[in-house]
């Protein structure tokens, strides 16, 4: 009861109107599929390899768009989960990064917990089509499944009837006290689990001749599991007990496989689509973002991976195919951020025309050197002996009690100085200034707005910064959450109901998901960042 509650002060505190469902029959089920870690171009770049009953009968049957892009900077899960079915940026979400802090609070946490560390969306500001969903049609379901639990939560929003991810810890699927427990959690955890693949071996299917990638190439990391640089095939360890086990199942298309067979049978017992109530459905895919994270987006093994994402593609559609009625549903397919190319790759990519691309890794811990010796040189050791509390990029939080006992805004200018004089760092300015409509100086005003629209007053840091293009965050072999191309281009695919097979030229973005399904829904979405996609519905 609580959480009703608090989900209508929500809705209505931001929302306008009466929730009434349109005249024409809507979709009875909508499926919203994020691949975690899916740059735009990898359609394409993959596609020879593809078969014909996924991604390619997508292409073929339903709409694609192919300049599709997010307009904030902080490309990364949390950010881009929360807008893709909210429709909004960080600025309006609140959920400025994976982890942040509040000033209002005085509390630092992750994106997808309460105060008590309860998994739910307490910290999202705005509803998501479901929350509004299910206010305007209380018998509509929507359900949210992940590996990832933020991203599932995200997507669901606050009022989800059902919640799940997938809890390595306790090697099952599992949802919190923010959602009412499913009825078919007990069969899930039972038949859909990680132990059916002990032993399983990942091996190549594209044939080298066909344009396979490297299998081993310069910046492609490793984990403790592996003892070093992987090869295929990978063989996961029998002992299903051993975090060696866990690590590597989350890199192999087990995981993505696994969270498909959750998804369907989630579907079923949950009779999405079966009535004239239209229901929801959000999978975050996040497999590609482990496997990605550590091999790099131009990997064989990112290239491998998406043949098996295209099966379980396919056997998403032919299910709602034979279940629901291609008529009945709308499928969309798209992602929570783009991925920058490993460093040390691009760095050499220019090496056969004898061109050096500027390319590397800035550290934490440089940066809270710097900031600590150039606030001590002004004012001093700190009280508390410590000037900055958190890097959570692209977010610094300052120290309070270091503060204390000085002009607050003088020691947040002297590190903006400070920073701005980093040869690696490209954008440094406070929040404050950037939402009063403050360009940085040398940065041009389409990425100033993309900055603004990741700033939260109270949620982002002093001081925040992102680094040059080709410049990344940390020692993870590839990353993203910057304003760049790489970082924001994503995919945009749609499928079903009475949506022309037309494929338009128009730059569109993903926070424009959410007012196009409001309006196929005939539910009030105001005031969000989106617009409604450019799609004929026949």
């Amino acid at each position: 009861m609580k959480r009703l509650l608090r989900l209508v002060l929500l809705i209505s505190s931001v929302m306008l109107g009466t929730f009434t469902l349109r005249a024409d029959p809507p979709p009875r089920l909508v499926v919203v599929v994020s691949f975690d870690q899916h740059r735009g171009d990898f359609f394409t770049s993959f596609r020879p390899h593809l078969g014909a009953g996924g991604f390619q009968r997508i292409a073929r049957e339903g709409v694609v768009f192919d300049r599709c892009y997010y307009n904030h900077a902080n490309n990364i899960t949390g950010p881009g989960h929360a807008a893709i079915l909210s429709g909004c940026y960080p600025w309006k979400t609140g959920i400025v990064g994976n982890d942040f802090c509040d000033t209002r609070t005085g509390i630092c946490g992750y994106c997808a917990d309460d105060t008590a560390g309860v998994k739910g969306a307490h910290k999202l500001e705005v509803p998501t089509v479901g929350d509004v969903l299910r206010i305007a049609s209380p018998k509509s379901k929507v359900v949210g499944i992940s590996l990832k639990d933020r991203a599932s939560i995200l997507m669901a929003g606050q009022g989800a009837s059902a919640c799940v991810w997938y809890d390595y810890a306790s090697g099952g699927w599992t949802t919190s006290a923010a959602y009412a427990k499913p009825s078919w959690l007990s069969e899930l955890r039972r038949t859909v689990h990680a132990r059916r693949y002990a032993g399983a071996v990942w091996r190549t299917e594209i044939p080298d001749s066909a344009g396979g990638a490297l299998d081993d190439v310069l910046g492609e990391g490793s984990t403790p599991a592996t003892g070093g640089r992987w090869v295929f095939p990978y063989t996961l360890s029998a002992d299903v007990k051993t975090d060696e086990f866990h690590s590597q199942i989350v890199l192999s298309p087990f995981s993505m496989r696994m969270l498909f067979d959750a998804a369907i049978l989630a579907a079923k017992r949950e009779r999405l689509g079966s009535d004239t109530s239209p229901d929801l459905l959000c999978i975050g895919v996040s497999t590609p973002d482990y496997v990605g994270h550590l091999y790099g987006p131009d990997s064989r093994e990112v290239q491998e991976l998406y043949v098996h994402a295209d099966r379980e593609i396919e056997r998403l559609i032919n299910e709602l195919d034979r279940r629901v009625g291609r008529s009945n549903y709308v499928l969309i397919v798209t992602s929570d951020h783009g991925v920058a190319p490993i460093p040390e790759v691009i760095r050499q990519a220019g090496a056969p025309q004898h061109a050096a691309v500027d390319a590397g890794r800035i550290r934490g811990s440089e940066i809270k050197a710097l900031i600590t010796e150039k606030l001590t040189q002004h004012f001093g050791t700190p009280a508390g002996g410590a000037w900055v509390d958190h890097i959570m990029p692209p977010s610094i939080y300052l120290r309070d009690s270091a503060l204390a006992n000085h002009n607050r805004r003088e020691v947040v200018d002297t590190v903006v100085a400070a920073l701005r004089r980093h040869p690696h760092l490209a954008i440094v300015a406070t929040p404050a200034s950037l939402l009063d409509g403050v360009v940085p100086p040398g940065v041009d005003s389409t990425t100033a707005a993309a900055v603004r629209r990741s700033m939260h007053r109270e949620r982002s840091g002093d001081v925040v910064m992102y680094p040059k293009r080709y410049w990344i965050f940390g020692g993870t072999p590839a990353t993203h959450g910057t304003p760049y191309d790489y970082d924001q281009w994503v995919p945009l695919m749609m499928l079903g109901y009475r949506i022309s097979s037309d494929t338009p030229s128009t730059a569109v973005s993903p926070v424009d998901i959410a007012p196009t399904l409001a309006r196929i829904l005939g539910i009030a979405l105001p005031n969000v960042d989106g617009r409604q996609l450019p799609i004929t519905i026949k």
